[in-house]
């Protein structure tokens, strides 16, 4: 049963975004229980051929935003080297301050007679 839905949807017949028929209809159209009707789709779902929301129904996924994860995980790392080296820059620019408050700290104290 699910392959024959999943030859429809391969065909065009069920086009992204349609709607399955409900699970009785599927069970009558196949002859089957409810229950098996349900799991086919389930399948379906497991494949991601379809999504299934509650009160809504099945539907016909639509691939086209789908996200190509490899390319995303590149440009995630990518970005995260980008961070590691911008936050290596400002730790060497938060250590320049920090040595100059310093100095001149230590040329205030002279100033006014601290040591």
């Amino acid at each position: 049963m699910a392959d024959a839905l999943m030859a429809r949807i391969d065909s065009g017949d069920l086009r992204p975004g349609a709607a399955l028929p409900t699970y009785r209809a599927l069970a009558d159209e196949f002859g089957v229980a409810v229950n098996t009707a349900m799991a086919a789709v389930r399948l379906l779902r497991d494949r991601g051929a379809v999504t299934i929301r509650p009160n809504a129904g099945a539907q016909v996924r639509d691939h086209s935003e789908d996200v190509d994860l490899a390319a995303e995980l590149k440009k995630v790392r990518a970005e995260i080297g980008d961070l590691r080296a911008e936050v290596r820059q400002f730790d060497a620019m938060l250590g320049d301050l920090e040595a100059r408050v310093a100095t001149l700290a230590e040329h205030a104290d002279e100033d006014r007679g601290i040591s």
